[in-house]
C-alpha cells in the first residue's frame, strides 16, 4: 500500500508540474487561450487532482504524517517542472535551481523523521 501512495502522490505530482509545461510551449498569455488551455486540459487536471486526492488520503492512513506526503509532492513537483522546463521549452538551469531542489530534498528527508 505505501508504494501505491507514494506512486499516486508522484504521478498526481507529474501531471500537475506537466500543466503549467504546456500551457507556456503551446498558447499565448492572453485570457483566451488560458480558458481555452483550462478547457482542453480539464480532464488531465481531473483525473491528476483524483490521484492525488486519493494519495493523500490513503497516505494519511498509511503513514500518518500528511506532512510528509506534502513535501513529496513539493520535491516532485520541483524536480519535474525544472527538468520539463529544461528539455519541452529549452530553458536553462541555474545553480540556484540546483540548490532549491537540493534543499526541498532534504526537506522532505526531515519531514519523513
Amino acid at each position: 500500500m505505501k508504494f501505491l501512495v507514494i506512486g499516486a502522490i508522484t504521478m498526481g505530482a507529474i501531471v500537475f508540474s506537466l500543466l503549467p509545461i504546456l500551457s507556456a510551449h503551446y498558447f499565448e498569455p492572453t485570457i483566451k487561450d488560458s480558458i481555452r488551455f483550462n478547457v482542453y486540459f480539464l480532464p488531465l487536471s481531473f483525473i491528476g487532482n483524483i490521484v492525488l486526492s486519493w494519495g493523500f488520503i490513503q497516505g494519511s492512513k498509511t503513514f500518518g504524517n500528511t506532512v510528509m506526503l506534502g513535501g513529496l509532492q513539493t520535491g516532485i513537483y520541483a524536480v519535474m517542472v525544472t527538468i520539463l522546463s529544461i528539455f519541452v521549452l529549452q530553458q536553462k538551469i541555474s545553480v540556484y535551481s540546483i540548490l532549491g531542489i537540493i534543499l526541498i530534498g532534504i526537506g522532505t528527508v526531515f519531514l519523513n523523521k
